[in-house]
């Protein structure tokens, strides 16, 4: 079986938002994450680059400067929403051998300045069929559908389940289908996936009983070519182990050819679409 992680990270000097100390010690985190592959069988990876917080202001280049030399790395470049993005700089971002992008939309102001790019910028992204990874809550959610609708070319993937929210017990079904409902509002579009990540977030003891209301209702909305494990590299380790991030609730009763499109075949389809 093909495995592609749909959500991971690599800084030259680490994670830095630990609440405790790194769980990998001194070790680097490219080194880490290569044994990691190596034990669970992993062929690829969409490291998802970050510039904001101080963390590593020059991550775009340093994730396109390891894939020079490993092939399995393919990356979706951090861009600032609040900037006024120009076609020019989508175009030097895919020639450097991006496959799209990363937004962070936190809040209203920032999904509103995503909105206003020009025109010819989301165009260019749609020609491109560019994967845009998006860390975004229903709240923001609700304000994409437009953006959706014009970009169509492009393969909108929503990491951590929608990013719903912690919850301190298992909702109902029908509670978690309320505040998941912008995303699932999404299910019917031909663009639009979601990453099967960072579960932690919602219960961060594994294997995350209150995040399994959120993840079946995905499985049942979603065709499961447009539902991708992801790790979250590193900053999961601080609440699991890496081989606790596959076992995501309801993994266990997958078919086989479920299993494949969600550990890597449906997102190797929509990297090829970009290479392509």
């Amino acid at each position: 079986m093909t495995i592609i992680d749909a959500h991971l990270h690599l800084f030259p000097n680490g994670y830095t938002g630990f609440q405790r100390p790194s769980p990998l010690g001194q070790e680097v985190d490219l080194d880490v994450y290569e044994r990691l592959m190596a034990a669970h069988g992993i062929s690829g990876g969409l490291v998802v680059c970050y510039e904001g917080d101080g963390i590593d202001p020059t991550n775009n280049a340093y994730v396109r400067d390891l894939a020079g030399t490993r092939r399995w790395i393919e990356s979706v470049a951090y861009v600032d929403p609040s900037s006024a993005l120009l076609p020019g700089h989508i175009e030097a971002l895919l020639a450097a051998g991006h496959v799209g992008v990363a937004l962070y939309l936190p809040d209203a102001s920032t999904v509103k300045a995503a909105l206003a790019w020009p025109r010819e910028t989301w165009d260019r992204l749609s020609i491109a069929r560019a994967i845009v990874s998006l860390n975004a809550r229903p709240e923001a959610i609700a304000a994409l559908p437009p953006l959706i609708e014009r970009a169509e070319g492009c393969a909108f993937l929503f990491s951590h389940l929608g990013l719903p929210g912690r919850c301190e017990a298992r909702p109902a079904l029908a509670k978690a289908a309320v505040r998941l409902d912008p995303l699932l509002r999404l299910a019917p579009c031909g663009n639009v996936g979601v990453k099967i990540s960072g579960l932690y977030a919602i219960d961060p003891v594994a294997p995350h009983r209150a995040a399994q209301p959120f993840v079946e209702l995905l499985l049942e909305r979603f065709s499961p070519s447009d539902l991708h494990w992801g790790s979250d590299f590193s900053p999961a380790l601080e609440f699991v182990n890496f081989e606790e991030t596959m076992q995501f609730p309801g993994s266990d009763v997958l078919s086989d050819s479920q299993r494949r499109l969600i550990f890597g075949e449906g997102l190797a389809a929509k990297i090829r679409e970009v290479r392509r």
